[in-house]
């Protein structure tokens, strides 16, 4: 019993390692992915219109993050995009689409940090 336990956790602690996020910033849309063994299994195409905000926040000490807000379904989180650029292009995005931006205290920090 405990064995079998133990393979499961060791399975699925594999399986996770092997998670992978991706988001592409094209001109008219935002592409985002999970994939599992560079297999994609998730993939949500997200056109301006569908956008309510655009929240950029702090995570952990010193790394940036962000969430899409979209008016139906659910909300895309983005914990530490690489490049770091990526946020700029995130925020242009958003701007030539007029979609909101809210930017929390300790994202700002982080900015002024560059």
């Amino acid at each position: 019993m405990a064995s079998s336990l133990n393979l499961s956790v060791l399975l699925v602690a594999v399986v996770f390692a092997f998670v992978r996020f991706r988001l592409n910033i094209n001109d008219e849309n935002l592409v985002y992915e999970i994939l599992i063994f560079n297999k994609s299994i998730v993939k949500q195409r997200i056109f301006p219109e569908d956008i309510n905000q655009l929240k950029f926040t702090r995570v952990g000490w010193a790394k940036k993050g962000a969430k899409i807000k979209v008016k139906k379904g659910i909300n895309v989180r983005l914990a530490v995009l690489e490049p770091p650029k990526a946020y700029d292009h995130l925020i242009e995005f958003a701007k030539k689409h007029d979609i909101t931006i809210v930017k929390t205290k300790d994202y700002l920090i982080l900015e002024r940090m560059k």
